[in-house]
Parts: C-alpha cells; sequence; structure tokens
C-alpha cells in the first residue's frame, strides 16, 4: 500500500493533557544509568541489598527451571525505565518486526517504539487520556470491549458507533459516517481517531479480512484519522478466512496463523498497535505492550510516568527470561499449541450449543478469540433475562447491551456473549441446558 498522507506533526492529536504534561526530569535521567561507567547520585533508587530474595525459580509445565538470580534479579527488583526493561524491550521489537514486517527499530524513514504497559488496558488508558479531550470524538465499533467503554463513558465524548458483521467493521458504514459527520453530527466535533478490535473481535468474535482492513485504512488515511489497533486475540486464531485465502496468504505447516495487521500496512505511520501476553503466558503477569509512531509512544510514556512509572520489573523478567529461552521460533511453536487448544474448546462449546440451543440463538462461530456471541431470538432485550433469571437458572452470560457504546440511545439488545475459554466439558453442557430452559420458559 502506498503512503499518501504520511504524518509529519503529531501535536494535532495531542489531549490537553498530553499537550501540558512534560518528561518527568528524574525519570529522563534513568536511561543514562544503564552506563556502567556513570555514577549516578540522582535517582531515589532503593539499595538492592537491603531486599531479602536471593533468587527466582519458576518450574515450566515441561519440567525446565527458569533462575532468575545476580544482575537479572537485580534489575527486576530495581525501578527501570518507563518504556520497560531495555533486554525485553529489544526481545518485542524483534518480534514486531518478524510479525509486522516493521523496518529496523532504529529507522530514521518510520521511527516507531514499543512501551511495555501493566497488561494492554494500561495501555489503552494511557493513549486515550493522553489523545482525547472531553467533548472530542471517536469512531467506535458496535459492539465493543465493555472494558473500553468503561475507560471512555466517563471522559464526555462523542463515540460513533460503526456495527460490525462477521468480518468487522463495515466500510461503507464508516464511509457514510466520515462523509456526512456535519450532517450525522451536527456540532460535534471530527473525530481523531478510530478504535478497533480487528482479531476475535469482543464481543462478537468476529475478525476483519485483510482487504477490509485495507479499506478501512485508506479512510483513516484519507480522513486524517489515527488507528488504534487493540489485538488482544491477535494470537488465538483459529483459522484463516476465505477471503483471506482467495488473496493467496497462507499458513505454512506448524506454523501459527497470523494473519496481516493494520500495523504492517501502516505507510502512514497513524497506527498504535496494542498487544497482550495476558491470553499466551499469564494474565497475572499483567504484561502488555504498545507499539506504534515514536512521538506518539513519547505522549503515553509521558502519562504512564505520571502514574505507575513502569510495568512490574519481576513480570517482564519472568517473562523474559521465558521468551529468550524459546526465542521467537519457540515461542511461535507455544502459539501453535495455544491456538489448537482453543479451538478445540470452540468445537467443544459450539457442539452443545447445536445440541441444546438450535432454533432458540443465532450466531456466527468465531474465527479467533474466546467468545460467542448470541442473537436470542424472540426477544428485543436480554438484560433481565440474564441479570435476574440467568443467575436463578445458575449460569452466567453478559448482556448485550453492556457492549454498546450509545447505551442511553439504543436502550435494549437481543444479544448475550459466552465465552468458551475456561469451562470444562461437563460445564459447558451443562450451562448450555440451563440457558436453554430458559429460554423456552
Amino acid at each position: 500500500m502506498e503512503a499518501n498522507n504520511s504524518i509529519k506533526d503529531y501535536s494535532k492529536f495531542y489531549g490537553s493533557y498530553a499537550k501540558l504534561r512534560k518528561p518527568s526530569p528524574i525519570r529522563e535521567l534513568f536511561k543514562y544509568t544503564v552506563d556502567p561507567s556513570i555514577i549516578s547520585l540522582g535517582g531515589g533508587l532503593p539499595n538492592p541489598n537491603a531486599f531479602p530474595f536471593k533468587k527466582i525459580t519458576v518450574e515450566l509445565k515441561d519440567g525446565e527451571p527458569l533462575e532468575i538470580q545476580g544482575d537479572d534479579l537485580s534489575n527486576a527488583l530495581q525501578y527501570t525505565q518507563t518504556y520497560g526493561l531495555p533486554k525485553f524491550t529489544a526481545w518485542l521489537k524483534n518480534l514486531q518486526i518478524r510479525n509486522h514486517k516493521l523496518p529496523a527499530a532504529d529507522n530514521k524513514e518510520r521511527p516507531w517504539n514499543v512501551g511495555v504497559t501493566s497488561g494492554s488496558q494500561e495501555g489503552l488508558a494511557l493513549v486515550f487520556s493522553s489523545l482525547l479531550d472531553q467533548g472530542d470524538s471517536i469512531i467506535i465499533e458496535s459492539p465493543t470491549y465493555s472494558g473500553t467503554l468503561s475507560i471512555l463513558g466517563p471522559m464526555g465524548l462523542n463515540m460513533a458507533g460503526i456495527q460490525v458483521d462477521k468480518n468487522g467493521m463495515i466500510p461503507s458504514l464508516l464511509e457514510n459516517v466520515l462523509e456526512n459527520w456535519d450532517t450525522l453530527y451536527p456540532g460535534k466535533r471530527f473525530p481523531k481517531l478510530i478504535y478497533t478490535i480487528p482479531t476475535g473481535q469482543n464481543p462478537s468474535g468476529c475478525s476483519m479480512t485483510v482487504e477490509r482492513k485495507r479499506t478501512i485504512y485508506k479512510l483513516c488515511s484519507k480522513y486524517d484519522l489515527l488507528i488504534l489497533e487493540d489485538d488482544p486475540y491477535f494470537y488465538l486464531q483459529f483459522e484463516m478466512s476465505e477471503e483471506d485465502k482467495a488473496e493467496g496468504l497462507v499458513v505454512e505447516p506448524g506454523q501459527p496463523i497470523l494473519g496481516v495487521s493494520f500495523l504492517s500496512m501502516d505507510t502512514d505511520q497513524r497506527v498504535i498497535r496494542f498487544d497482550s501476553l495476558s491470553k499466551i503466558l499469564s494474565s497475572g503477569l499483567r504484561i502488555g505492550f504498545v507499539t506504534g509512531p515514536f512521538k506518539l509512544l513519547e505522549v503515553m510514556q509521558n502519562a504512564q510516568q505520571a502514574s505507575t512509572l513502569h510495568a512490574s520489573g519481576v513480570s517482564q523478567t519472568i517473562a523474559l527470561s521465558l521468551l529468550q529461552k524459546w526465542g521467537i521460533d519457540g515461542f511461535h511453536q507455544h502459539i501453535v499449541k495455544v491456538q489448537a487448544f482453543y479451538r478445540e474448546r470452540r468445537a467443544v462449546f459450539l457442539g452443545h450449543v447445536e445440541t441444546h440451543l438450535k432454533g432458540l440463538v443465532e450466531y456466527v462461530s468465531p474465527s479467533a478469540g474466546m467468545f460467542v456471541w448470541f442473537r436470542v431470538l424472540n426477544t428485543d432485550d436480554t438484560y433481565q433475562m440474564i441479570t435476574s433469571k440467568a443467575i436463578e437458572k445458575k449460569v452466567v452470560l453478559v448482556p448485550g447491551i453492556a457492549f454498546d457504546p450509545n447505551p442511553e440511545v439504543n436502550l435494549v439488545s437481543p444479544y448475550v456473549r459466552a465465552s468458551f475459554s475456561i469451562a470444562t466439558d461437563e460445564q459447558m453442557e451443562e450451562a448450555c441446558k440451563r440457558f436453554a430452559s430458559l429460554l423456552q420458559n
């Protein structure tokens, strides 16, 4: 894809906080402390000799130990750079170069960076707070992730919801909104950015085709929107779409299904990508990482300096020890296993759905992620059904209205979200029976 609107000045996208917030002078000095020839009397670093820890040992499921000690342990236990432990961010940069076809990290034609956050949720919160002010507008999928709505809801934004189908956000609807903004949203500010979950979309489970991503990218380039690519299920893909196969995309035997990201086609440098290790290593490690244009990552870093300082050094070091042991090829082999695991979970769950819920709900088989998005037949609103009657039946699902960016307008939803990630085979079947009983009565 040829560049046609490359961004030169990012300050037009900054919110008021980002414009006023300056880098922490103490944090800025921190990058010099990695040089062993420098004697630092500047930072308020606690002396590691006072820490009670000698070694951290983690045993993997295959019996192999990961041992963290010496300088690695000292670095894990100490304050570190806001972007993350240098060795960890270097590994992540190589991963992004491999998986998203980025240039070298020091490329002057396309300067970019990676920042580690306490889960991708923190990355989203930092970026939203840095780019958006009360009264700003944002393009967002409808439905969308309720956690994102929890961030955006209190900010006083105009959220323009664009419907999704089995292939994600519908480009024709997006184009109509952008072309006719002043008519559809009179008096509202034109949006700065678009927020999308392109893979295994939460809650719908849909995934964008490559052609649809290209179309949406071109629209964002034409109308000068940033793209926030929230992709926590990128590594939980189950199959390649027929549309992508027709594009000539193939998955090599023994390799994971990864697909083509917005980041990989970002000739304008307008994509901020959010990745997560929560679904594939551990959600409790709280490791997310944000990739994007250097200037936009600087803005995020300034916000992070004013809040958590940096993600957990211990979590970063545990993850790094494992990833260094595996290498990128070994990491990809782990992804193959994770994808196979969740593919089987999906098959088991949908088998029970077909047995017990056929004729009661409609759904599209998810191509990635952890969720099935049910349209409950013969009802317009599932809220009371799920929050009251389903609880009485001892089954928990999430009502569709929880994922609506404009619930005060739409008021009701006939959808519910079900997760197939954690329940056992027996629990899945029993849950489907209980849900069916509820719908039948």
